[in-house]
């Protein structure tokens, strides 16, 4: 497989790998990192990466504004190049076939990528992250469940909290993908959980207000019913009574 540095980062090196099988580009750490996982994530504009159809320039700007913000950390994020439409179809069909061929593809882009990383001195975990992409929801569920004991899903924050800097951290969202990037404080991730916590609270609370509405309901329901028994009660009683005395005085 041919390795082509693209660039180099303040912490990885930028690689360009590729043979007649497959070709992506992945972060290979020359500071801090010796242990890493793979991970990867299917992007929808994989074709402005492609050097059969871009400038070297064009890519290494893109690459650069794709990669920068995880540069700090220990995320080995593989950009796989796809050399036709077989990923695009994927987002509007569902063809077990093409779903092969995929896996198939990935399936060297991962040996590829655990072979050039060893070889560079960096070991390897069994586990391979896949960075979750809706538009590709349905294939990579079906990918993930089908080596459920080796790749998971993870998002970029999960992958972050795994290395020695997720003490200081902060989420950025960026046209390609939400990255993270160090800050001198930690994001306020507690507001994001009394949010969820809150909407919890209501919807139960919601519930508890039906159940009560329903059964003051039902209570209202039992006591309008033993009223109107009383009524035809005492109507009967009356009744029985005018037939009796009438029976009487006759």
């Amino acid at each position: 497989m041919k390795e082509t540095l693209i660039c180099t980062l303040g912490k990885h090196h930028i690689y360009y790998l590729n043979d007649v099988n497959c070709g992506f580009y992945i972060l290979l750490p020359y500071k801090d990192y010796t242990e890493t996982n793979i991970s990867i994530r299917l992007k929808s504009n994989y074709q402005m990466y492609d050097p059969n159809k871009n400038s070297i320039n064009a890519i290494i700007e893109e690459l650069i504004s794709y990669y920068k913000n995880i540069d700090n950390y220990n995320i080995t994020l593989v950009l796989p190049i796809f050399y036709d439409d077989i990923l695009t179809r994927i987002r509007t069909i569902d063809d077990m076939e093409i779903y092969q061929k995929i896996d198939s593809y990935l399936g060297n882009i991962f040996n590829s990528a655990y072979l050039f990383l060893t070889k560079n001195g960096i070991k390897v975990n069994n586990n391979i992250y896949i960075i979750n992409n809706d538009s590709f929801k349905k294939f990579t569920n079906w990918f993930v469940s089908k080596y459920n004991n080796r790749i998971e899903y993870k998002t970029i924050l999960e992958l972050v909290k795994q290395s020695d800097n997720f003490n200081n951290y902060n989420l950025v969202e960026t046209p390609n993908i939400n990255f993270v990037v160090g800050k001198n404080e930690a994001p306020d991730l507690v507001k994001t959980a009394e949010i969820e916590v809150e909407t919890f609270d209501n919807y139960v609370k919601s519930i508890n207000e039906e159940i009560t509405q329903n059964k003051s309901k039902n209570t209202d329901n039992k006591e309008n019913a033993g009223f109107i028994s009383y009524i035809l009660l005492g109507v009967l009683t009356f009744t029985i009574s005018l037939i009796i005395l009438f029976m009487l005085v006759k």
